[in-house]
Formats: structure tokens, sequence, C-alpha cells
């Protein structure tokens, strides 16, 4: 901690509330720094607490132990990864829905950051056969989920599937997934430069939206 900027303590020697989510935000932005650098062996929790200019403490009164830490970095990186992404418009053709959420996902999951974030994440699978870092949650969370929002955002009772039924839409957007951006991450996961993938991704995401259509299995969600 830099004795300069001491953290003010509240009552019983806590830092009050105001102070409790920043000092996390610190932790865990160290931790990520890190570990993406050092890699999980390589990072210890001194490192982290010096990184992030808080105490040792603030580390495990949050955290069981490194393995507590990194699965917590991973649910923090990928719930910021689409955070800023616009919402689908409910009003918007299916198409028009579908294009807008999966080029979002391609512009966020195809850089060099997330892309280092997933390395990471297959690196230390065998630290991560929770319900929480499992591979289902990790694909749910990088971009299942938000094509799943879009196509699911329609005016209620304007077609046979439920406006708003996310997990009703959990296959189409697998298959979507699965068609654009699954091979071009396990590309980049091996090597080949992010931001060449992103372009080829983006270019090719008309032809697999038109195909998903054709499919039949977004009948009904129009």
């Amino acid at each position: 901690m830099n004795a300069a900027e001491p953290i003010r303590r509240g009552a019983g020697g806590r830092p009050p509330l105001a102070r409790k989510g920043d000092i996390e935000e610190r932790l865990l932005d160290a931790a990520t720094r890190l570990f993406l650098e050092l890699g999980f062996e390589g990072t210890s929790c001194d490192q982290v607490a010096q990184e992030a200019r808080a105490g040792k403490a603030s580390i495990y009164a949050r955290y069981a132990n490194k393995t507590a830490l990194l699965t917590a970095v991973i649910e923090y990186k990928l719930g910021r990864l689409l955070k800023d992404a616009a919402p689908a418009t409910a009003d918007a053709p299916l198409r028009e829905r579908l294009l807008g959420a999966a080029d979002a996902v391609v512009g966020q999951l195809l850089q060099p950051d997330a892309v280092a974030l997933l390395r990471l994440i297959v690196a230390e699978a065998p630290r991560l056969q929770s319900g929480a870092t499992g591979a289902a949650r990790i694909l749910d969370r990088i971009g299942e989920r938000h094509i799943a929002m879009a196509i699911a955002a329609r005016p209620a009772g304007t077609n046979a599937q439920a406006a708003g039924d996310v997990a009703g839409a959990a296959a189409p957007a697998a298959a979507l997934v699965d068609r654009v951006l699954a091979p071009a991450l396990l590309r980049a996961l091996l090597g080949a430069e992010p931001a060449t993938l992103r372009q080829a991704a983006h270019a090719a995401l008309p032809t697999a939206v038109d195909t998903l259509i054709g499919s039949g299995l977004l009948d009904g969600w129009e």
C-alpha cells in the first residue's frame, strides 16, 4: 500500500464501505495483469497485494486461496467483456438483431486481451473444474448469452416463441458461435493474429446469419 495514500479506516479498523469496492477492483485488476503476464504459478498473492497497493489481508478476506482469486479474475473479466455492448432493439428485424449482437461478440472476443484471458483459462483448466468456471459457463459468458438475448428481444405476443425467453434462444445462439467465433478463437489461441481473425469473422457474419436463419433453428423468432 502506498504510504502517501493510506486507506482511511471506518469503525473497527475496517475500510469504509465506499472504499471496499475500490479495493476489490484494484485487487482484481492487479491479479489480472499478473496472471496474464506471469501465469498462475509465477504469480503470488504478495505480488498481487503490492501491485494493487493493498494489504495481503485484503486478499484473504475475499478469496480463500490463489485459485479462488483466479476464479474471481475470470468471472470479473468475462463479465466486463460485453458490458458496453448495446442491447438489441426489440423492434428490429431478426437478421439485424443477430448481426448486431454477433458483431459485438466478435469485436470484443477477438481482442488481444480477451484472447490472452482465454489462453489463461485453457492453461489452468484442471484447476477450474467448478460450476463457476466450467466450459459451459465460460461459453455462455463469452457470447452465447448476448446473442440469445438479441434473438429473444422482441415485442411480447408477436410470435410463437415468448419474447425474452433467453434460455429458449440458446440453441441457435450456440450454433452461430460455433460457426463463426469458435473457429476464430481456436486459431487465435494457436497464435494467429487476432486483428486478422477479427476482420475475417466480421466478413463471414452475414453469410453465417443467413445460413442460420435458413436452417429452421430460428423459426418462430422473427
